[in-house]
């Protein structure tokens, strides 16, 4: 078990000059850690493999270990009020392009478009439809998705945690350095 955990902490089977796992062109540097299997990919296959699950968690391969990346980072732009993959003709970015998400893996900066067409619904339904509870009701740039509110609601009632607990639960899942 020892052997294979410390594997895991390493690029496991894929050494240096492999290359991406979906294109086997660039090199495979980035590989997710809600994902199934020790794939590596490169930056445009991790961001076009993500799009439907922009909050999963990303690390980069910089020679040594592994670092934590965000997909907002590597160039991966959530648009609401679209089907996945289509491009709006009028998106609008959230407000200084700082959207969190608080999900349950952790916390997340995401890059969210609002869709601004004619037909577009307010921001506060196009996250709704997103299965993610807009924290504020004008100018949201802030939600939870479903998954984390059922989450706590069940983790209140089985072992009465509270939401401060809770939250900072999240936090260290995101960054346990503090």
């Amino acid at each position: 078990y020892l052997d294979e955990l410390l594997r895991l902490e390493g690029r496991g089977s894929c050494d240096h000059g492999s290359g991406c796992h979906s294109c086997h062109g660039a090199p495979g540097l980035y590989r997710c850690d809600d994902c199934f299997g020790p794939s590596m990919w490169c930056q445009s296959c991790v961001v076009s493999n993500h799009a439907h699950n922009p909050l999963h968690r990303i690390k980069e391969w910089n020679g040594q270990f592994f670092e934590h990346i965000t997909l907002k980072g590597l160039g991966l732009r959530v648009q609401l009020g679209h089907e996945v993959g289509d491009l709006c003709i009028r998106p609008e970015p959230s407000s200084n392009d700082d959207f969190v998400v608080v999900d349950c893996h952790g916390i997340h900066k995401v890059a969210v478009d609002f869709c601004s067409c004619e037909t577009g619904e307010s921001k506060t339904t196009q996250l709704l439809r997103a299965r993610w509870f807009p924290l504020t009701v004008s100018d949201p740039q802030t939600a939870a998705t479903f998954a984390v509110l059922e989450q706590y609601h069940l983790l209140s009632f089985e072992s009465k945690v509270s939401a401060y607990e809770f939250y900072h639960s999240l936090v260290r899942r995101s960054n346990n350095t503090g």
